[in-house]
């Protein structure tokens, strides 16, 4: 796979898609992997970038096959992707962005049994990878302007010592990005990949991944 022809793709990447081509809401799904702090005039973004938000947004095009989504994926596989943004406000509204040096000294993963990693370095990553985050960068800064060009992507292993997944959103689990004394916690799986669920009691339709109804405390059946 050429991977020229997935910037291409990006340019129309971050589109909700079509009910008939996924089933899979993107917006929630982006919604649900990305967390914000914003507080004494700074702002911090993290997006974790799992496996499914790109096999969604690929599959959301109708000329994409599934052998070509495959091909397009095996890159991302080895890592745990996430991009960060950090910035402070001035007292005109101005935004200093923290660089990506600084940026990357303080930031760790934490699977759920606390183990720590740091980010891989650029150049330990696969060639691919490489350029399919090289493709990235442009798009982000025209998408997003200034916060887009200091959008900046790391790559954790994906698994840990004994080869479990670190962050399995389709599977009971938790992780921790650390960024200095910021923590970012999410709680897995992903709602937005799970079938809703429906209270047996009121009716109420909710997320995938309530264990219970939030409104009555009735416990939930398992997703299927």
């Amino acid at each position: 796979m050429k991977f020229f022809f997935v910037v291409l793709l990006l340019l129309g990447l971050f589109r909700p898609c079509d009910a008939q081509q996924s089933k899979v809401d993107s917006s929630s799904l982006i919604r649900e992997t990305q967390k914000a702090l914003n507080e004494n005039h700074k702002v911090t973004l993290v997006w974790w970038i799992p496996e499914e938000f790109w096999r969604t947004t690929l599959a959301a095009n109708p000329d994409m096959t599934t052998n070509m989504i495959e091909k397009i994926l095996k890159p991302l596989k080895p890592y745990t992707l996430v991009a960060v943004v950090k910035g402070e406000f001035g007292p005109f509204g101005g935004i200093t962005y923290a660089a990506e040096t600084d940026i990357r000294t303080n930031l760790f993963l934490f699977d759920s049994q606390e183990n720590q990693y740091s980010p891989i370095d650029n150049a330990d990553l696969n060639p691919d990878l490489q350029n399919f985050l090289g493709m990235m960068r442009p798009v982000f800064a025209n998408m997003l302007g200034p916060m887009g060009k200091n959008f900046d992507f790391y790559a954790f292993p994906a698994t840990d010592k004994a080869g479990n997944k670190i962050a399995n959103a389709k599977a009971e689990g938790t992780f921790t990005v650390q960024l200095a004394q910021d923590k970012f916690k999410w709680r897995l799986p992903l709602g937005s990949l799970l079938p809703p669920k429906i209270c047996p009691k009121c009716g109420e339709i909710l997320s995938g991944n309530f264990k219970y109804c939030p409104y009555d405390g009735t416990p939930l059946p398992d997703s299927k």
